[in-house]
C-alpha cells in the first residue's frame, strides 16, 4: 500500500491531495460554527459531530462515532437529541442547564438519492431568558398601571350608584367625566402595553373561524354613539354573503375599532365614514372610507410608526399608538394595511389579509 502511493502518478497525487484537503476545509469549516452539527447515515449510524456539538452535549465524538443510535446510552443528552423527531418543526430541550433547540433535515445527493440525516443544534438559554425578563416586565407594568385605575374606577362606580349618599347633578355630570377619561387611559394603557408584546413576540394569535360580517357590524354599531355625538354619518355597506374567514377575532377587534374610530374623529360634523368589505384573490378586504380632514402625502407613510402625529390632528385627543397596534396585529395575520388621502377631502385606509392561515 505504502509503495503503491510513491509510485502513484502526479495526476493522482493532485486528486488526493485535493479530496484531503477538502475534507479538512470542510471539517474546520463545521468546526468553526456556533452550532452544533451532527450527520447519521441511513442506517442510523453517527458518522460526524463538530466542536460545537461536542461542548453542548457533554460528549466526546471519538466515543460515539461510528455507532448507531440505538446503542447509544439511552440516558445520555446524545441520545435524547437523536432519538427525538424533529424534522417538521424544531424542538426545544433541556440538555445539561441549557435550552437547546433541535431541527434535523434530510441530506439528499445530486441524484435525490438519500444519504442520512443532518441535525443542527443552536443554544437559545439566553433568548429564552431575555423573553422571561420581558414576560415578567410586562406582567409588572400591567399591574402597576392598571391597579390603580381599577380602584379609581370602582369608587366613580360606587359613588355613582349612592352608596354615599344622593348625587347633586352637576357632580354626576363630573362623575361622567371622569369615568369616560378613566376608560380613555385603561385603553391607552392597553395599547402601549399590547405594541410591546407584539413586537416583543409575546402576543399569540389565536386564528378561528369567524363571521367577518359579524365583527364589523359589532365594531361600527360600539362607534355609533360617537358618530351621533359628532354629527357624523356611518355607513357599513357588507355583501349578502361573505364568507367565514380565519383570524383572531379578539385582536381584530381592536384594529376595526381603531380604523373606524379614527374614521369618526378626524370627519368634521356633517361628514360620512363608510365600511365595506369584500373578498378578492384569497384575501378579505375591509376598507373605511371617511371626508375627513386628510393626511399630507408626506405623512401617509409615518402615520403607523408609534406616538407620530400629524399637524393636522393637532387639537385632536390621541397616543399616536392604535394605527402602531392595528398594523402590528394585521402583519401578525400575514396581511397589510394600505392608506390614500388627500388633504381636507379624506382618507381610506383598507386592510388585506389572508383568508385562512
Amino acid at each position: 500500500m505504502g509503495c503503491g502511493l510513491v509510485t502513484m502518478n502526479k495526476n493522482n497525487q493532485d486528486i488526493l491531495f485535493t479530496a484531503f484537503s477538502d475534507a479538512f476545509m470542510a471539517d474546520s469549516f463545521l468546526d468553526s460554527l456556533s452550532t452544533g452539527v451532527i450527520f447519521t447515515d441511513c442506517g442510523g449510524i453517527l458518522t460526524f459531530m463538530n466542536r460545537k456539538a461536542e461542548t453542548l452535549l457533554h460528549v466526546f465524538k471519538e466515543t460515539v462515532i461510528g455507532k448507531r443510535i440505538d446503542m447509544l446510552p439511552l440516558r445520555t443528552p446524545l441520545y435524547k437529541v437523536l432519538s427525538e423527531d424533529c424534522r417538521d418543526f424544531p424542538l426545544e430541550m433541556n440538555i445539561c442547564g441549557r435550552v437547546l433547540q433541535v431541527r434535523s433535515s434530510e441530506v439528499l445527493s445530486s441524484a435525490k438519492v438519500q444519504l442520512g440525516s443532518i441535525y443542527e443544534l443552536s443554544d437559545v438559554t439566553e433568548e429564552r431568558d431575555e423573553k422571561r425578563s420581558r414576560e415578567e416586565f410586562v406582567a409588572k407594568m400591567t399591574h402597576d398601571l392598571k391597579s390603580p385605575l381599577m380602584v379609581l374606577q370602582g369608587y366613580v362606580q360606587a359613588i355613582k350608584l349612592g352608596m354615599w349618599g344622593d348625587i347633586h347633578p352637576k357632580l354626576r355630570k363630573t362623575l361622567e367625566d371622569m369615568e369616560r377619561s378613566g376608560k380613555s387611559l385603561y385603553s391607552m394603557i392597553e395599547d402601549l402595553l399590547d405594541v410591546y408584546r407584539l413586537e416583543m413576540g409575546l402576543v399569540q394569535i389565536k386564528r378561528l373561524p369567524c363571521d367577518l360580517s359579524t365583527l364589523l357590524e359589532s365594531c361600527c354599531h360600539d362607534r355609533q354613539l360617537e358618530a351621533d355625538e359628532q354629527g357624523v354619518s356611518l355607513v357599513v355597506k357588507l355583501p349578502r354573503k361573505l364568507q367565514p374567514v380565519e383570524l383572531d377575532a379578539k385582536q381584530f377587534s381592536r384594529v376595526f375599532a381603531n380604523i373606524v374610530g379614527n374614521a369618526v374623529k378626524f370627519t368634521p360634523r356633517g361628514g360620512k365614514v363608510t365600511v365595506s368589505a369584500r373578498i378578492r384573490q384569497g384575501n378579505f378586504l375591509v376598507s373605511v372610507k371617511d371626508t375627513g380632514i386628510g393626511i399630507a402625502k408626506n405623512d401617509t407613510s409615518l402615520v403607523f410608526k408609534k406616538y407620530f402625529r400629524t399637524e393636522l390632528a393637532a387639537g385632536f385627543k390621541g397616543s399616536g399608538l392604535g394605527l402602531a397596534l392595528s398594523k402590528e396585529i394585521v402583519e401578525a395575520h400575514g396581511g397589510t394595511i394600505e392608506v390614500e388621502s388627500v388633504v381636507g377631502k379624506g382618507s381610506v385606509f383598507t386592510i388585506i389579509a389572508p383568508i385562512t392561515e
